[in-house]
């Protein structure tokens, strides 16, 4: 079987991984856990690219290089980029306060975090635009209604519980050099908060898919 072997670097800016790390890193696994039907997830690698010192390798998954890569699966690839941002800004201001302020969204976005994920919103951008050209829809369009998506996301009961609870165990493994997704979600089966995990995904998975014009387009 040829595959293709995707990856979710992320930079740092110091010798040691810090928090806000560990909970992007997080969050692109509990994004990726919703796509498990069009990619195999194998591991978070928590250890730095040789070739470069202040990025880690982070989240790898792997999809058959056969499959057509279709508007769908670039959005996928789209809400796992942008999972960092989202996490990250939910990490400094709180759940409670992004959720009462995203509705400014995109009119005044000052508050969304960027730094430390710039090459997600990056990639995230390139991701979408297969997506924008495929509904004739402005990038920028496409791009906000992606973003509060995902947003709404991580605001649903239990998937920021199952993003810390993971962002703790990357921290208890980083000397070890990273996790297996069958360790994480073995982890992760057994708390509490699970069946809520499990229940905002079948949630969210609904109300995005299939994509259409419509869904896609961004509110006024």
């Amino acid at each position: 079987m040829q595959l293709s072997i995707l990856s979710f670097q992320q930079a740092h800016q110091s010798e040691t991984l810090d928090v806000q790390f560990f909970v992007t890193e997080a969050a692109h696994y509990i994004m990726a856990l919703n796509f498990q039907q069009e990619f195999e997830l194998l591991y978070i690698d928590l250890n730095t690219i040789p070739e470069s010192k202040n990025t880690v390798d982070g989240l790898k998954l792997i999809r058959d290089a056969k499959k057509t890569m279709h508007p769908k699966i670039y959005d996928h690839l789209a809400l796992i980029n942008i999972a960092s941002v989202c996490a990250a800004t939910i990490y400094k201001y709180g759940k409670q306060t992004v959720a009462a302020e995203k509705s400014k969204f995109p009119s005044d976005a000052k508050m969304m975090v960027t730094e430390g994920c710039m090459e997600d919103y990056e990639s995230f951008k390139k991701h979408l635009l297969p997506v924008s050209r495929q509904f004739l829809l402005r990038p920028l369009h496409t791009e906000w209604n992606t973003i509060l998506t995902a947003f709404d996301f991580f605001l649903l009961d239990g998937v920021w519980e199952a993003v810390s609870f993971i962002a703790e165990l990357l921290s208890e493994n980083k000397k070890v050099g990273g996790i297996s997704h069958p360790q994480m979600i073995d982890s992760l089966s057994k708390k509490d908060f699970y069946p809520m995990l499990c229940a905002a995904m079948e949630n969210f998975l609904s109300q995005r898919y299939p994509l259409s014009k419509a869904g896609l387009s961004l509110s006024e």
